[in-house]
């Protein structure tokens, strides 16, 4: 805890009662800042948990997908399988947005795809719309999985930013508020003292001269 004071320009009873009215707002500050930081850390945990979840999903699907496409390869030419990959969707596009988390705006990711309804040849079998049905999955696990993981660093930088205004409140702004009105007081008490000294000697004179 810090130990030292504010700087004042004069050590007035006015200045002692914007520093009791200034340790009453940080102190309500702090407490404000410090909920939120709760609240941002219950939100951050979960956000990785869902983050290291999604992951994993997203490795397994990779493997499943890929052994898939070896399947499909045995049986369909390399040219085919490229040209209905190419062709299968009539548009694609990828919405980026945003959203509020905990009072931070962190990204959202919309993939948007339109199926080709027409028909394909003849080289179209099963295997092959599994497959590419196993690579639309993987994808749309891969933009959640970027917009959580941003969403991770975006309030893992707002949870930091925040302790360090909890932190500076607590251990040094607080501190030397409170240090500086018990120095203030302590001032004012002696300056009383002193003063009640001096009017005790000013009667005590008048009553000798009396």
């Amino acid at each position: 805890m810090s130990q030292q004071i504010l700087r004042i320009a004069r050590p007035t009873k006015i200045e002692l009662i914007r520093l009791r009215r200034r340790l009453r707002i940080a102190k309500r500050l702090h407490k404000v800042l410090k909920d939120r930081l709760i609240i941002l850390t219950q939100e951050l945990i979960s956000l990785i948990r869902d983050a290291i979840e999604l992951r994993e999903e997203v490795n397994e699907y990779v493997g499943k997908c890929y052994d898939s496409l070896i399947k499909v390869l045995m049986i369909s030419r390399f040219e085919d399988v490229l040209s209905y990959a190419n062709s299968r969707f009539l548009r694609s596009e990828v919405v980026i947005g945003s959203r509020v988390v905990a009072g931070t705006r962190v990204p959202l990711i919309d993939l948007r795809r339109e199926l080709r309804k027409t028909e394909f040849g003849s080289f179209v079998n099963t295997s092959l719309i599994m497959s590419s049905e196993c690579f639309d999955e993987l994808l749309s696990r891969v933009a959640r999985l970027a917009e959580v993981e941003e969403s991770v660093i975006k309030l893992g930088n707002e949870v930091a930013r925040v302790k360090r205004r909890v932190n500076a409140l607590e251990n040094i702004l607080i501190p030397r508020i409170e240090n500086t009105i018990k120095f203030l007081e302590m001032k004012f008490e002696e300056r009383e003292r002193e003063d009640k000294m001096r009017l005790k000697k000013v009667k005590e004179l008048l009553a000798r001269r009396k």
